[in-house]
């Protein structure tokens, strides 16, 4: 029984020290991203902000696009209008020229 208990310990030892290197692994892994995120955060810090004019740009021409679209369909509702009224003119006038003619005809 005692080579049993002994196997016993030996296979905890072992499982101990794997479990152990394994928390060694991610210790490091830890202290790798760590130095990588202060890092990250220092480049951040030390670099210039993109310029106000740059989102301002960005801004007007969103806004441009915005403007244009409306500024079609505001012209083409303009423009077929338009056209109705032109076509309802040119019915008036032809019809006051058929009455016109009518009315020197004697009828």
């Amino acid at each position: 029984m005692s080579r049993e208990k002994f196997f016993q310990e030996e296979l905890e030892l072992d499982e101990v020290l794997a479990r152990q290197q394994e928390l060694r692994k991610r210790l490091q892994e830890f202290e790798r991203n760590r130095s990588e995120i202060e890092r990250t955060r220092a480049e951040r810090e030390c670099t210039i902000p993109p310029l106000d004019e740059i989102h301002e740009r960005q801004r007007w021409r969103q806004h441009e696009q915005l403007v244009s679209r409306g500024e079609v369909a505001n012209v083409r509702r303009d423009q077929n209008q338009g056209v109705l009224l032109l076509l309802l003119l040119l019915a008036a006038t032809a019809s006051l020229v058929w009455w016109g003619l009518r009315l020197m005809q004697g009828g």
